[in-house]
């Protein structure tokens, strides 16, 4: 036990010691209220502790200076900076342009004072500034462009109206592909499938809702041909990103119709069972209207079709083209029934 608690003492000391630490100023109010503007410091502030800083927010950094600052210029914060013993500080403004909010932000180090990012994000609304303040945040800790790290659960409504960039949480499209039997099916040769599927989402988890019909796959012995139709087929998907390009893995259950009629011999009628399916996959342009995926998917289907031995299971792989309309009515805010 003692050693346990040693172990972890030594692995945890590290990370808190070399945690980078920035500190976060007032931010500059231009044509918005003053409190907006702290708001905006102060959840930036909170958002930065989620990742590899150690954040010491506008008021810490009052306390160091005594006195309420107003600095938004990197010397003046670069300064302010030094005396509170902090490696980089962040400042910037909150303006009003029209309808549009602005916060811009940027880092200084304080060591070299020396701007080491800077980004702005816009937001139709007040309401998106929480929003903003995470993505500003979250471009700050990884050093990229605010553009950049779009990603699912994190697009500003502005953004949502540039051509393609899709916003709602629901999509539906064509796939095709083919299954590779690895056992039953009358050792049919390779099937090939045509389908239809529908995805509704949120940030992690997709319900796919897919129907698909295969085309004839040759048995073996007797000659004849294979069929299978599956109509429905509900997986749930897990998202292991929410960024543009994601990997999925997920599973699932349907209902399925099994047909594998020979030539000669014996006619057996069409058998219905059971379905399931485990896998995963990659899907492109996730923020987008239009998007691509790339599925495989290991399957079962436990219909008992006379004289043919199962189970009948093989690969299915899939290649899918989704489209979602443009949100109207009160499709705008995601949800299920309305008009296109």
């Amino acid at each position: 036990m003692r050693k346990a608690l040693v172990f972890c003492i030594i692995c945890f000391i590290p990370s808190v010691v070399f945690a980078a630490k920035i500190g976060v100023l007032h931010l500059k109010s231009v044509g918005v209220e003053p409190e907006t503007a702290e708001i905006v410091a102060n959840l930036l502030a909170a958002e930065l502790s989620n990742y590899k800083y150690q954040v010491a927010n506008p008021d810490v950094m009052d306390a160091v200076a005594g006195k309420k600052l107003t600095c938004y210029e990197s010397d003046c914060a670069a300064e302010v900076g030094f005396t509170a013993k902090v490696e980089q500080v962040a400042f910037g403004s909150v303006s009003r342009l029209g309808e549009k909010h602005i916060v811009q932000i940027s880092i200084v180090s304080v060591s070299t004072r020396d701007i080491i990012w800077s980004g702005s994000l816009s937001a139709k609304r007040a309401e998106d500034l929480d929003m903003a303040a995470k993505r500003l945040a979250k471009s700050i800790a990884e050093g990229r462009k605010v553009e950049e790290t779009v990603e699912v659960g994190l697009i500003l409504e502005e953004e949502a109206k540039k051509p393609l960039r899709r916003k709602v949480f629901h999509t539906a499209g064509i796939k095709a592909g083919m299954l590779l039997p690895i056992g039953g099916y009358g050792e049919s040769s390779t099937m090939y499938h045509l389908g239809v599927l529908y995805w509704y989402e949120t940030s992690n988890l997709v319900a796919e809702l897919a129907a698909y019909s295969t085309f004839s796959g040759q048995l073996a012995d007797p000659e004849g041909n294979a069929t299978e139709t599956c109509v429905p087929e509900l997986s749930i998907l897990y998202m292991l990103s929410r960024r543009d390009i994601s990997s999925y893995v997920g599973g699932g259950i349907g209902f399925g119709i099994l047909s594998l009629n020979p030539e000669a011999g014996f006619d057996p009628e069409a058998a219905y069972g059971f379905t399931l399916n485990g896998g995963g996959g990659i899907v492109f342009f996730r923020t987008y209207d239009i998007r691509v995926l790339l599925d495989l998917r290991y399957r079962v289907n436990m219909a008992q079709v006379e004289n043919f031995d199962g189970p009948h299971h093989g690969l299915m792989f899939s290649i899918g083209f989704t489209y979602t309309p443009k949100p109207t009515g009160c499709l705008r805010g995601g949800c299920l029934g309305g008009c296109w």
